[in-house]
């Protein structure tokens, strides 16, 4: 069989690729909401597929001026680039030619970090016409320029058409900008300094020593959970199977864009290096409720509608809540959610069949958020009560973003149990918390993530040193930046 004909730039200055999209795959998941509003892993866009440039290729061709993907907040290891205009993600529109053809919709163009120059990036799956009420008339098609002869990659060009679409991410919504939140460390200087991953800062200390008022839990369960940085992936699983567990409506793009996504487990994808063109990472870290001990939203709510367990859970009492959302405004992690509008159909039968019956439906007006599948917790406490009145067992509540983790990042248990999993990983060097200085005690923690470079490659960077304190305050041994 004769090779085929190697194409040459003179089909094009750039060179194309076409992947699957990283949430409905090459289309045939295009009329699932879910699947929709979910963020895609690097960038956070919903509901849109975008065509990704280089920074260095978006400068020399003029896109997206005065709205490049710039440092959001610093940190030496972890900042985040964003494509950010004022408080809207303006980008501009392009016709796009593959291999002579050209797509029939404009493209709208998103600067990506580490992104190869003069290679565009195009997802397929959009642009459907039959797709179904949710599906049909989302972004573009590539199967217009798609060809058997070059069906993965090839060479095209863009050309600015002189507009811009505004597109719905989740990049810089729900921010603790500006803390230390990231923990990658060089295994070499780990080894020498185990006790690096922690985070050291100092709190105020209380009148009231914690382990004397909280000597009449010691009975109970305490749920806790702990997330490895080490072996998360961000490939928004645990995202998903959250919505599906806990009733999480789809709100739809315009909302999205008033910053007002309803999932209450979010993923910050971070990049290190300082250099946009060739960042280190990306790095992901899943957020949900950190269930404080001393939890900020717990004094502020006017009605009691959010308190705290025996067992150490932050609830929510829903039919309380009147939507002062102080409790959000006074949350330094940004995970709770507002139902700003009724956004679950309540009449539909197919939609009654497709929610879980052991979680409430939540209405306008309602905060919301993480609950550590407590409907879960409440199932595994009956059985135990059925069963001589013993306690749970260690690995018998699994949540539903643990089970979905496909690399058991996500560990939950009782950490008052010392043979517990999450007791040992929390014993673990890398074990820190967010905000530490605060003073919340919360029982989400998380196992700092480990970099094993080979010192022989050329690509080889030495490690980040470790910032410190003044003299008068406590070493920061971790330092680290943040974003969405």
């Amino acid at each position: 069989m004769a090779q085929p004909e190697a194409k040459t730039t003179g089909s094009g200055s750039l060179e194309i690729s076409i992947l699957p999209d990283p949430c409905i795959y090459d289309g045939r998941f295009a009329n699932n909401g879910w699947l929709q509003e979910l963020p895609n892993p690097l960038n956070k866009i919903t509901w849109d597929n975008v065509a990704l440039i280089s920074p260095k290729t978006a400068a020399k061709m003029g896109i997206n001026v005065g709205n490049d993907a710039r440092e959001y907040v610093g940190g030496s290891q972890g900042t985040s680039f964003v494509n950010t205009k004022g408080g809207n993600q303006f980008s501009d529109l392009v016709t796009l030619k593959y291999q002579g053809a050209e797509i029939s919709k404009p493209v709208p163009m998103w600067i990506a970090p580490g992104q190869p120059d003069d290679v565009i990036t195009i997802y397929m799956g959009y642009g459907r016409t039959r797709a179904g009420k949710i599906g049909t008339g989302l972004g573009y098609s590539v199967f217009d320029v798609r060809r058997t002869d070059a069906m993965n990659f090839g060479f095209g060009d863009i050309t600015k058409k002189g507009e811009t679409t505004t597109i719905a991410s989740t990049q810089i919504h729900f921010n603790m900008e500006g803390r230390d939140l990231l923990r990658v460390w060089d295994v070499d200087e780990f080894v020498a300094d185990p006790e690096m991953g922690h985070q050291h800062d100092e709190y105020d200390k209380s009148m009231y020593p914690y382990e004397e008022h909280t000597k009449i839990y010691d009975q109970n369960t305490k749920w806790a959970m702990s997330i490895d940085l080490n072996s998360c992936v961000g490939c928004n699983a645990c995202v998903l199977a959250c919505q599906a567990e806990n009733n999480i409506p789809v709100v739809g793009k315009e909302q999205i864009d008033r910053s007002r996504e309803m999932h209450w487990l979010r993923i910050d994808a971070y990049f290190g290096g300082g250099d946009i063109s060739d960042p280190d990472g990306p790095y992901f870290q899943p957020v949900l409720c950190m269930q404080c001990e001393q939890a900020p939203c717990e004094v502020v709510c006017p009605v009691h509608a959010t308190v705290h367990s025996a067992e150490g859970l932050n609830d929510m009492v829903y039919n309380r809540c009147v939507g002062t959302r102080y409790c959000s405004n006074n949350c330094p992690y940004k995970v709770r959610r507002f139902n700003f509008l009724l956004y679950q159909d309540w009449n539909t039968p197919q939609y009654k069949l497709m929610r879980n019956p052991e979680v409430s439906i939540r209405s306008r007006g309602v905060m919301e958020k993480c609950t550590y599948c407590t409907q879960r917790i409440a199932a595994a406490r009956i059985e135990a009560q059925k069963d001589g009145a013993r306690k749970i067992r260690d690995g018998e509540v699994v949540t539903a973003c643990q089970s979905a983790c496909p690399t058991d990042a996500i560990i939950f248990g009782d950490m008052g149990d010392p043979e517990s999993r999450v007791a040992k990983a929390k014993k673990d060097h890398r074990d820190y918390t967010l905000l530490n200085e605060l003073n919340t005690q919360p029982r989400t923690t998380y196992m700092a993530g480990l970099k094993n470079q080979n010192k022989e490659m050329p690509d080889y960077r030495a490690p980040e040193k470790r910032k410190t304190k003044p003299a008068n305050t406590a070493e920061t041994k971790a330092p680290g930046g943040e974003a969405h």
